[in-house]
């Protein structure tokens, strides 16, 4: 019988304390307890009403976008139409919210229930309402259920009926702007050889006058002695920079705080290489997210790292090492990690030095850095996006 009525957890307490005083007020004969099994079933019959009559109400969401960045403002438009011939008074729908991360989207936050309040509706009448969503997180953002639904005052009963279905608002994380990668080891026979080439060794380009910190090697004796000055040859390098990232996905590296930092730098030079059409894979852990056997576009690498999390995770040095046999022809290897000590990391520069540049990206907790050099890589060690940014242009992309 229980079972058939809407009961909420309070109402089947209410209910069964009701039964309870009312078999020891029958059995010992006590009127008090004969009073208290009264007043619940008074309860019960009083909450009774206010759940009876139709739910029957069209509800559908639309997210304004669906798509945003950390922080960034996104909303829930509910329509909520009556679809019956007589008017319907005061209902309630519940929007259920939740963040979602990882391979298989599990719930790494509950969020919240949502209530918006609708004022009767006439026959065929729709109305809107809408409610903010969270983007403070990172991740995806389940809205719904969509739940009408009626309860007592005293909440004992309540009916509901499911509406709208789950939608996903993709809350991707901060991208700055920052430099491309000057240079790197792989041979471009079609790469530029204009002025504003980076200087190297691989093509020559034109002849010039000597700066003082030239390489003497390069000097044109023959056209200095036309020119009565010295001349040397201006190479400059061509070759087409290819930059694999690799984010330190293990939960001993760093803080969660300094996890989104993280991922936001490799989102970062990930998204601008593209952008600049640079040839870019992106590892996270031992996993692939974009490189030569792995495709997609920016708004692909966008939502796979809005769900990346932290796990138990292999050593960095193994990381790095698969990640660059798989990214054949890669001259630089951009290390993002959190505030790990050199000697933790010279094993793993040492190693990745030999095929490629190694630029190592330290995350630290806001205001404790430590810096440090470390032979054989290029260090920065940051402690925001922003501060990223800045140590970014000027010390790799200037």
């Amino acid at each position: 019988m229980l079972e058939r009525l809407p009961l909420t957890r309070a109402g089947i307490t209410l209910t069964l304390f009701g039964l309870l005083t009312y078999v020891l007020g029958w059995r010992f004969g006590w009127v008090e307890f004969m009073v208290l099994a009264a007043a619940c079933l008074i309860a019960l019959v009083v909450a009774l009403p206010f759940v009876l009559g139709r739910l029957r109400l069209d509800v559908t969401r639309e997210l304004d976008p669906k798509r945003v960045t950390v922080g960034d403002p996104a909303v829930a438009v509910l329509t909520v139409t009556n679809p019956s011939k007589t008017p319907v008074g005061h209902r309630v729908i519940e929007d259920r919210v939740a963040i979602l991360r990882g391979p298989n989207r599990e719930i790494t936050e509950a969020g919240e229930t949502v209530s918006v309040e609708i004022t009767g509706l006439k026959a065929g009448e729709s109305r809107e309402a809408m409610h903010r969503l969270p983007t403070s997180t990172r991740g995806i953002v389940s809205v719904g259920p969509a739940i009408v639904a009626k309860a007592d005052p005293l909440g004992l009963m309540r009916r509901e009926v499911r509406q709208a279905e789950p939608d996903s608002l993709w809350v991707h994380p901060r991208v700055v702007s920052v430099s491309p990668v000057p240079v790197g080891f792989a041979k471009d026979l079609e790469g530029p050889t204009s002025d504003t080439s980076p200087a190297g060794d691989v093509a020559f380009h034109t002849l010039r006058e000597y700066q003082v910190g030239d390489d003497h090697r390069h000097i044109h004796w023959l056209s200095s002695a036309r020119a009565g000055s010295l001349m040397v040859r201006h190479y400059v390098d061509n070759r087409r920079p290819h930059l694999a990232v690799v984010l330190d996905d293990r939960s001993a590296a760093m803080a969660p705080e300094q996890f989104e930092v993280a991922v936001s730098i490799a989102t970062t030079l990930t998204i601008n290489s593209q952008l600049a059409q640079q040839p870019i894979a992106l590892w996270t852990g031992s996993n692939a997210v974009l490189g030569q056997a792995v495709g997609g576009s920016t708004e692909d690498v966008l939502d796979q790292m809005a769900l990346v999390t932290q796990a138990a995770g292999v050593p960095l040095q193994e990381q790095a090492a698969r990640a660059l046999s798989q990214e054949r022809g890669t001259s630089a290897i951009t290390l993002v990690t959190g505030g790990l000590s050199a000697r933790d990391l010279l094993p793993t520069v040492q190693q990745l030095s030999r095929s490629a540049n190694v630029i190592v990206v330290r995350v630290w907790s806001a205001g404790d850095i430590k810096a440090s050099i470390l032979p054989g890589a290029t260090v920065l060690d940051v402690d925001s996006l922003d501060r990223f940014q800045v140590s970014w242009n000027h010390g790799i992309g200037a």
